[in-house]
């Protein structure tokens, strides 16, 4: 008799172990997921500047012009840096030793060509 009790509380216990177990194990954690009707803006799209949802095609245009001017500002800042230098250096007499001035010069002339070469790849 003291067999049968024991025998049945250890199938009792593993019985609702198992099932609690079982239903933490197969349940779903609801994810709010936004609601994307409502949105206007969304991370990939493009607007204008009132907010409205531009043409990929126009979009693609308007950033082309943007970047070829940018490119262009970025070329003649280049060569104002570039004569500034070329001034600076002409100016010293020796050539075995240059200002802090000048080093900072090129160092920004070599930044700003980097720039330039990464726009003209991609």
């Amino acid at each position: 008799m003291d067999k049968t009790r024991r025998r049945f509380i250890v199938v009792l216990m593993a019985g609702s172990f198992l099932t609690a177990g079982g239903q933490l194990l197969l349940a779903q954690r609801h994810v709010p997921r936004p609601n994307t009707k409502l949105q206007t803006n969304f991370p990939g799209s493009i607007v204008d500047q009132y907010g409205a949802p531009v043409d990929p095609k126009v979009a693609k245009a308007m950033l082309q012009r943007q970047n070829a001017k940018e490119f262009q500002e970025s070329v003649a800042r280049l060569s104002v840096l570039v004569n500034e230098l070329k001034e600076e250096v002409e100016k010293t007499s020796t050539a075995d030793v240059l200002s802090v001035k000048t080093y900072k010069k090129a160092q920004e002339i070599e930044r700003l060509a980097k720039q330039i070469k990464n726009r003209a790849k991609g």
